[in-house]
């Protein structure tokens, strides 16, 4: 094993955030939270439930907070930007900046509403795809032979999806619901109107929106479907299809009802300024951890692996685009530096870690590993998904255990630049002249690695045929460091499910030693005014600052502190401080910080 690097100081037990989310499947942006919480709305329970969660998220201000943070609201006007990236198709039409081939005569047949609505097209191949059942197309292609959207052009944010409708009120002039029902029912009338003029459409016309968290376009959007030719599309998109006369019909209740969304209340609008991190909301993302997922949907190998880095490092500004993402969801204390350990977000390895959980059952095993107990922990999974391991039942694939010997491995550090391998070595402390951060990240990979091994090995019952997996910021449902460990002579039908996105530790370890060598071999080529001391060199200078005589200034996580030796020689025999002491640490190398202080 390589040695053992000192623990940094854990995040107090009872960091909690300060925001709203729960972090339900990791989420760290209220659209995900939304579509992990409630993944079907289709019908009127589940709007009127989506309503509820949203305002025990923080509301419609907690909303456009997001919607500005990921670019997708100008913060000054409170209206869809236009201008750049995130492109917003919808937004972008109804300000006359895209104009689709064929669609200007269509926009007759809306009547007297062509000057508040627009009416847009899919695809051409989506089009002429509509009819096909290859899995290929049925969640892209039009859900009907005739497929329309309308769009309307106020490009005032609280139109931008049903959620809102109605929830603004004292934000940027918006209305309050009983105006929003009106606008609902010009909507519907509009649409109606197009399909009864523009010419061979049925009668029998379906009007859906996709309620935010299953939308793929942060602006308004009516699907207009004949629904005497659906096709295979509409059935695989059934779960996100919510009616409009749904939307009407709950709005009408909470205006009928006085409904808080209802109600003159003042907000206080936000000064949230867009994210540095240049989202392009690919696929309606509103969080980096939606972006990545939707441009690497397969992330199991070194090539892929390399890919998420690679983006994340030259299009999304890296780790401190990263880190205000997770505090802004609560993951990340924001002053220390470290994961939270609270119940809102709820972080269950974290938890684990800092001691703030213990899971039934699990006190023994953590024996199994040996010396490494300072370090890692031990965490299984719930009862029941280890119960249902080789269930095909499809409540069960997918959730259970993967294999009938599963658990997880987690860090004891909660330093957040931990929290996933997507971040390793490439912290904003990191030395980008010898690659120094990405040496403790190897480190800590072999660290793991070996653990886990002499985990598997004490612990019984388990064959030697071992995997060990990682899932990739974007693709975890947790947002604090888990290594599966699993026994590959007894997988379950949930490791095929998911195998997209397991990705092994030794690819991990293969792309971050490749960086690795690459910085280093890029410092060698340059002459820095202060070159880094190798590893002989930092090991003589932190046994040179032990000499007789000697005032030790030492870094003691992040806290410093100025010791005379003597002083330390006060420590018991056989401590860590009288070691250092009384050997002037000449067998093994310490930390140091990049002062040239003795790191704790």
């Amino acid at each position: 094993a390589l040695p053992i690097s000192p623990l940094r100081p854990m995040a107090q037990a009872g960091d909690v955030s300060s925001g709203g989310l729960l972090g339900e499947d990791g989420a760290t942006c209220i659209k995900a939270e939304l579509r992990a919480k409630i993944p079907r709305i289709n019908e009127v329970a589940h709007y009127r439930e989506a309503r509820g969660l949203l305002r025990s998220l923080g509301g419609a201000a907690a909303l456009r907070d997001e919607l500005v943070f990921a670019g997708f609201v100008e913060p000054e006007t409170g209206n869809l930007q236009t201008a750049g990236q995130p492109f917003n198709v919808f937004a972008h039409a109804a300000k006359g900046l895209l104009v689709q081939p064929k669609m200007q005569e269509e926009q007759e047949a809306l009547g007297n509403y062509r000057s508040k609505f627009l009416i847009c097209c899919n695809r051409p191949e989506n089009d002429i795809h509509w009819d096909s059942s290859d899995p290929a197309w049925t969640t892209k292609a039009s859900m009907s032979k005739r497929h329309r959207f309308l769009t309307t052009k106020d490009l005032h944010w609280q139109w931008f999806n049903a959620l809102v409708f109605g929830m603004a009120r004292g934000m940027d002039d918006g209305c309050d619901v009983q105006a929003a029902v009106r606008e609902v029912e010009e909507m519907k009338a509009a649409a109606l109107e197009y399909a009864k003029n523009v010419g061979g459409w049925s009668s029998n016309i379906g009007l859906f929106v996709n309620v935010f968290g299953h939308n793929n376009v942060n602006s308004l959007f009516v699907h207009i479907l004949d629904m005497d030719h659906v096709g295979p599309a509409f059935e695989a998109q059934a779960y996100k299809n919510c009616p409009l006369d749904v939307v009407l019909k709950v709005l009408i209740e909470e205006a009928q009802d006085n409904m808080p969304s209802a109600k003159p209340l003042p907000v206080v609008v936000s000064s949230q300024k867009r994210s540095t991190c240049a989202i392009r909301g690919v696929g309606g993302a509103t969080c980096l951890k939606e972006e990545l997922t939707a441009r690497i949907p397969i992330l199991h190998d070194t090539g892929s692996f390399r890919e998420a880095r690679r983006i994340f490092r030259e299009d999304y500004g890296g780790c401190e685009s990263l880190r205000a993402e997770l505090t802004r969801a609560g993951f990340v204390n924001d002053e220390t530096g470290f994961l939270t350990t609270g119940t809102k977000p709820f972080n269950l390895f974290a938890r684990c870690a800092s001691g703030e959980m213990e899971q039934p059952g699990m006190a023994e095993e953590q024996k199994a590993l040996g010396e490494f107990q300072k370090l890692f922990c031990v965490c299984c999974n719930r009862p029941e998904n280890d119960e249902h391991w080789d269930s095909e039942d499809a409540d069960w694939v997918g959730k259970a255990s993967m294999s009938l010997h599963h658990r997880f491995l987690t860090t004891r550090d909660l330093s957040w630049e931990w929290f996933n391998v997507l971040t390793f070595g490439l912290s904003e402390q990191a030395d980008v002249n010898v690659g120094g951060s990405l040496a403790d990240a190897i480190q800590m990979l072999e660290n793991l690695k070996e653990a886990a091994l002499t985990y598997v090995a004490n612990v019984g019952g388990w064959s030697t045929n071992v995997g060990l997996f990682f899932h990739v910021f974007g693709h975890n449902s947790v947002n604090s460091l888990h290594l599966h460990m699993l026994d590959m002579d007894a997988l379950g039908p949930t490791y095929w499910k998911l195998n997209y996105k397991n990705c092994p530790l030794d690819a991990v370890l293969k792309v971050l030693k490749e960086e690795h060598a690459a910085s280093t071999a890029a410092a060698g080529s340059r002459s820095p005014s202060k070159p880094s001391l190798k590893k002989e060199e930092r090991s003589q200078s932190a046994a040179s600052s032990m000499k007789p005589g000697k005032i030790l200034e030492l870094n003691v996580g992040g806290e410093m502190l100025t010791v005379s030796r003597e002083t330390l020689r006060l420590a018991p025999e056989g401590s860590f401080l009288r070691s250092m002491i009384d050997a002037g640490w000449g067998s093994a190398p310490l930390e140091l910080d990049s002062k040239g202080r003795i790191f704790l």
